[in-house]
């Protein structure tokens, strides 16, 4: 029998999956609950590449070749992205209340795509 943390990775890969089709499919939910206005069919072809497409790409990558390199990398660009909501409430003032759910999911994906290697 297989341990949690061999499960892990895969149900992040899920959760981005997820992520990546409610970004290509219903944009507006995303953006609307971040205070984004698209006021532009190119704001939602830019949600659409970047936030859809580009989330369900790698969460397939991951699906199909169930590697821990590729674990990894998404593991250290998931940390990027938590680092950059961290930098954002340096620079930019955003807030701890903002921030924080955005924070602990962003983390938890990270840990859990770098549960799966040898990293941790």
């Amino acid at each position: 029998m297989e341990s949690i943390i061999e499960w892990l990775p895969r149900i992040a890969s899920g959760i981005v999956m997820l992520i990546g089709l409610v970004c290509f499919f219903k944009p507006s939910i995303i953006m609307d609950s971040c205070g984004i206005n698209m006021t532009n069919s190119m704001a939602l072809s830019e949600v659409r590449g970047v936030f859809g497409g580009l989330n369900i790409g790698s969460s397939a990558a991951a699906f199909y070749y169930a590697e821990p390199m590729i674990y990894a990398a998404l593991g250290f660009a998931w940390c990027g992205v938590a680092a950059a909501r961290f930098y954002s409430m340096a620079v930019d003032g955003s807030t701890v209340k903002e921030s924080i759910a955005p924070i602990i999911l962003d983390s938890s994906v990270a840990l859990m795509f770098l549960s799966g290697t040898a990293l941790l």
